[in-house]
């Protein structure tokens, strides 16, 4: 089995360790320079690790992808003062929690719950030209196997932080 259209999401690497460690179960996201709005474009995706926000080239002759990863539940955010309250959930500083929200003020912030999976063997990727550039979003050429992934966390964990963050949002409503 494999995941649809080959869809792959854009993610900084160090979030995609701490999804992969099951101490981060969102994603918060505004989308790239180049996506005019974000859109959650696929309910399962891969996560093709991004480095170039955090100090590294993000161009690389390739990338190893060990993670993919389903849509739960979406939310979204216009309020600063509910986005600080999701600062414990998110791997990720509240200085860029809140860089992410001030990007594109007139958009509101996309909170992603997802159930993320270990790949059962990495994957590498070969870098294409099309995958460059700050945008969200892309299509793999790779054909990456998921059977026999491994669910990060058992399904009452999983669920537990998901509605912990559901209080958190809903108490600001």
């Amino acid at each position: 089995m494999k995941v649809p259209n080959h869809t792959a999401l854009k993610e900084w690497s160090s979030v995609i360790d701490a999804l992969g460690s099951g101490e981060q179960v969102i994603l918060v996201r505004k989308g790239g320079i180049a996506d005019p709005t974000f859109g959650v474009e696929a309910e399962r995706f891969y996560l093709y690790p991004t480095y170039f926000h955090q100090g590294e080239s993000d161009a690389r002759p390739a990338v190893t992808i060990t993670h993919w990863c389903e849509v739960l539940r979406t939310w979204s955010v216009r309020d600063l003062e509910m986005l600080g309250r999701l600062e414990s959930f998110a791997a990720i500083p509240r200085e860029t929690l809140e860089a992410r929200y001030r990007f594109r003020p007139d958009q509101a912030l996309n909170v992603i719950a997802v159930r993320t999976f270990a790949l059962p063997h990495p994957a590498t990727v070969t870098f294409r030209d099309e995958y460059a550039g700050c945008r969200s979003w892309l299509s793999v050429d790779e054909e990456i196997e998921i059977d026999g992934s491994r669910q990060v966390l058992d399904e009452r964990q999983l669920l537990a932080k998901v509605d912990a963050v559901d209080v958190v949002l809903a108490a600001a409503v």
